[in-house]
């Protein structure tokens, strides 16, 4: 199972979990310095009263580093773990905003958000929310994936059928090679010889194979 690094994050904190397939083990957290104090106290000496553009400049600074911190740490986790999925957590919005601060390369990892705070959460929640978003994300890949194959048919950009798929494959033309799930036993020598090649190998479950006959797969060239 690829691992899933979680951020479950708000203004001041980041919790992280590396989640496998039966648990969520918790990593070494941020706590950034925003917070400090109420909004109104009277010994903020950039608060309002003493200067509404200074507290929000620092507000401002203190939420970039904030966030520049959260992604330095899953730069690091990816590293580690080429390939590493991402969820993003958080209350409110929290979760959709540092996904569009992310940079492009981690920004193509995340699967999903959620919303979770960062003071309440636990490992085994962190599990179960990782697990439900990574299979609404494989899901939703693999539609993508079967409509690239029924929009490609007739184009030389995938084929769709057994003897095609295998010819293909025996070219060195096969990309994306799709397997319904119920069948993978019967085709397991198919799916080594595409990895053998550098092709991509994505099972499908039943509902969502209904339109592919026994194999399918987008081609790297007609």
């Amino acid at each position: 199972m690829t691992h899933v690094l979680a951020v479950v994050t708000d203004r001041a904190h980041a919790r992280f979990f590396d989640v496998g397939a039966s648990e969520a083990v918790e990593l070494t957290s941020l706590q950034s310095p925003a917070g400090r104090g109420g909004k109104f106290h009277s010994d903020r000496g950039d608060s309002p009263g003493w200067g509404e553009h200074a507290y929000h400049a620092r507000r401002e600074e203190e939420a970039r580093r904030h966030v520049a911190a959260i992604v330095e740490r899953l730069a690091a986790f990816e590293r580690q773990h080429p390939g590493a999925d991402v969820l993003l957590a958080g209350p409110g919005t929290t979760a959709g905003a540092l996904q569009r601060a992310l940079p492009p390369a981690l920004g193509q990892r995340v699967i999903g958000t959620a919303r979770l705070s960062p003071l309440e959460v636990t490992p085994a929640t962190v599990h179960q929310t990782a697990t439900q978003v990574r299979a609404a994300h494989e899901r939703a890949t693999q539609r993508t994936l079967v409509a690239a194959v029924l929009e490609g048919l007739g184009t030389g950009r995938a084929e769709n059928g057994v003897r095609a798929v295998l010819r293909a494959l025996a070219r060195g033309q096969v990309r994306q090679l799709l397997i319904p799930a119920d069948v993978a036993d019967v085709f397991q020598t198919a799916a080594d010889a595409a990895r053998r090649q550098g092709a991509s190998v994505t099972f499908l479950d039943a509902g969502i194979a209904q339109p592919i006959e026994g194999l399918a797969a987008l081609l790297r060239w007609p």
